[in-house]
């Protein structure tokens, strides 16, 4: 980050989203949210598909084992499905459809 490389800034952020999410008891739920949120707007913007994915992959990982958010974690999950279809990371595609079939197999408004 001290030489202003332009490839770091996304990662940094998910990595703050993933270290919040860690010590959430000291965080605000709110703060993880917005964190995660940073990190996929900052990866989607700077044209890192696969990063986005990664960043909605694991920020739906959070909301349902820490948070319990099922319907925001569905949409997470679809999200990172399309992303990793978009970059054409279809194993990628097919191990998320596996690991969240339940998931994603519910029915569930956002």
């Amino acid at each position: 980050l001290k030489n202003k490389n332009p490839n770091v800034p996304h990662h940094a952020s998910l990595l703050n989203a993933e270290k919040a999410a860690l010590n959430q008891k000291k965080n605000q739920d709110d703060d993880v949210r917005k964190l995660y949120n940073d990190a996929i707007s900052m990866s989607a913007r700077g044209g890192y598909v696969h990063d986005a994915a990664l960043a909605q992959e694991r920020f739906a990982d959070y909301l349902l084992n820490v948070v319990g958010d099922f319907n925001e974690a569905k949409y997470h999950i679809e999200g990172a499905i399309q992303r990793y279809t978009n970059w054409g990371a279809m194993g990628i595609v097919e191990h998320l459809h596996n690991k969240y079939e339940d998931v994603l197999a519910s029915s569930s408004a956002h």
